[in-house]
């Protein structure tokens, strides 16, 4: 049976118990490590735009970067975010 679900990209994140070099131990260590302190200050994460039509649930999920907001649409329901902190400024409808 085959699967209607997002597939993420082909990359090579593998654990140590996996064959990782020690490199790629040490990079995904850093990540965790930035994403962590990030987190502590309240940094919001950067995102790009996308579309997404889900076939499995039939919806059509878009991000839009924005000078001020980020867009957030999930089937015509626009959802905004402040674009430098990341906290929800308020909904709409995309008509």
């Amino acid at each position: 049976m085959q699967s209607d679900c997002l597939e993420f990209p082909d990359q090579e994140f593998r654990s140590a118990s996996q064959g990782a070099t020690r490199i790629q131990v040490l990079i995904g260590r850093a990540r965790e490590y930035l994403g962590i302190a990030l987190n502590y200050l309240s940094i919001p994460g950067p995102i790009a735009d996308f579309v997404i039509t889900d076939k499995l649930s039939d919806q059509k999920i878009e991000v839009k970067r924005g000078v001020l907001y980020t867009k957030l649409s999930v089937n015509g329901r626009d959802y905004y975010f402040d674009r430098l902190t990341g906290k929800f400024g308020g909904t709409g409808c995309g008509c």
